[in-house]
């Protein structure tokens, strides 16, 4: 992790829908106190994005006018100062919907969504290049070993000890990763459960809670996990709701939330547990399964192709004999991860339907592993919905299968040059 506050300024300045003159002027506190607001309002962005899409798409141009507000207060806090002007700008004209031109929504979405997209998209590059995704957590000297970590985890009632002291010292590095993150993945949740509450979109409530849960689930915080889902249940008809009565309870359950949160930073846990030499050289032989379908010319581009059939792999191969890539094949996310632990390819294709992890958390694992490299999935069928989830965390593009060398040839020239 980059800890040097000028080269993180220089970074972030760099980024030119924020406000350079206010991220200059930052001490080294309000720096980090910076980098965590980035990080939600990031990680809280695409479900706002989501509920106004939804909004918009029913002609609520009430609730468009909402959220277009909740987006702007993450906006401000992120000092990104020409979209919020020209967002409360648009707010302000179209206060009064019963005078609603269609039209003047349509053109405004269509360019504001947008630039948000590049803005965030733009964001989440630098923090991962930087690694500051984790900065709100201390990070004490990474000397202490699994015994000892395990141990301080241990202390904690509301995690389930028997999932923790089963763990193998290598399931446990990665468990230590979870509840490194758990705080700021919590208050981009609160946020948008906070944001969802404010203007009673119940809906967008219970998909927070849903999220909330599979955090609990990654943490093994089994007990709260059961709350939530018992929220989940008896909340899922909205015409039931009271709204004051909703609202107290669920502050009360964040309230027991932020204490876990709390307790675990209190931990002081090391900013990544050291995985053990077997689990390194484990990786090193996973990453020699890899197969080299074409060498290509000297100082060749490569492209990393994943996918479960072989025959699909020499597909690509045929299609590409012509061309002077180097072609490397893997047949599981495993291989892939192994194998991108040493190298960095200057093309992925990766099939949908994985062996190992499901795709879309494969693309995750590898962005959030500082690989850049265009992605390219391939798939039996594309719908909006599939091409914006997989957009959101990273993916440049799509073939459909079947396959035609002339698509993947064109694909692929999109992104490199032979």
């Amino acid at each position: 992790m980059i800890t040097d506050n000028e080269i993180i300024k220089k970074r972030l300045s760099s980024l030119t829908d924020l406000d350079t003159n206010i991220i200059i002027s930052m001490t080294a506190k309000q720096l980090m106190s910076f980098v965590q607001t980035l990080n939600i309002t990031t990680a809280t962005y695409p479900m706002q994005k989501e509920a106004l899409g939804y909004s918009y798409a029913e002609s609520d141009y009430a609730s468009v006018i909402q959220w277009l507000q909740v987006i702007t207060s993450g906006l401000i806090e992120i000092h990104a100062t020409k979209l919020v002007k020209e967002s409360e700008k648009f707010i302000n004209i179209n206060q009064d919907t019963s005078n609603t031109k269609h039209e003047r929504f349509k053109v405004f979405i269509g360019y504001f969504i947008p630039s948000l997209d590049i803005m965030f998209d733009d964001i989440q590059k630098v923090l991962i290049e930087l690694d500051l995704d984790d900065t709100d957590t201390p990070v004490e000297s990474n000397d202490l070993g699994p015994d000892e970590v395990r141990k301080k985890i241990l202390t904690l009632k509301e995690l389930d000890h028997e999932k923790i002291e089963s763990k193998t010292d290598e399931d446990l590095c990665e468990y230590v990763q979870a509840l490194n993150s758990f705080h700021t993945e919590l208050k981009a949740q609160e946020h948008g459960l906070k944001s969802s509450l404010k203007i009673n979109h119940y809906a967008f409530v219970i998909q927070w809670l849903n999220s909330i849960e599979k955090t609990l689930d990654k943490i093994h915080a089994t007990e709260l996990k059961n709350t939530c889902r018992n929220h989940i249940e008896s909340n899922k008809n909205f015409n039931n709701i009271r709204p004051d009565k909703f609202e107290v309870i669920m502050n009360y359950f964040l309230s027991s939330l932020s204490m876990l949160s709390d307790e675990i930073k209190a931990l002081h846990l090391p900013h990544r547990l050291t995985p053990s030499s077997n689990k390194n050289e484990a990786l090193k032989n996973i990453a020699t399964q890899a197969e080299i379908l074409s060498d290509g010319a000297k100082g060749a581009k490569t492209i990393l192709i994943i996918n479960k059939m072989k025959m699909f792999m020499n597909s690509i191969k045929n299609a590409l004999s012509d061309t002077d890539y180097r072609l490397v094949g893997v047949g599981s996310a495993e291989v892939a991860a192994g194998f991108l632990k040493t190298t960095k390819p200057d093309l992925l294709i990766i099939d949908e339907d994985l062996q190992g992890t499901d795709s879309h958390t494969l693309v995750r694992i590898i962005r959030a592993a500082g690989q850049n490299a265009p992605i390219i999935i391939t798939t039996g069928k594309i719908t909006r919905d599939k091409m914006i989830k997989f957009m959101e965390v990273g993916v440049a593009d799509f073939i459909m299968k079947p396959i035609t060398p002339s698509d993947v040839k064109s694909k692929i020239a999109n992104f490199l040059s032979l």
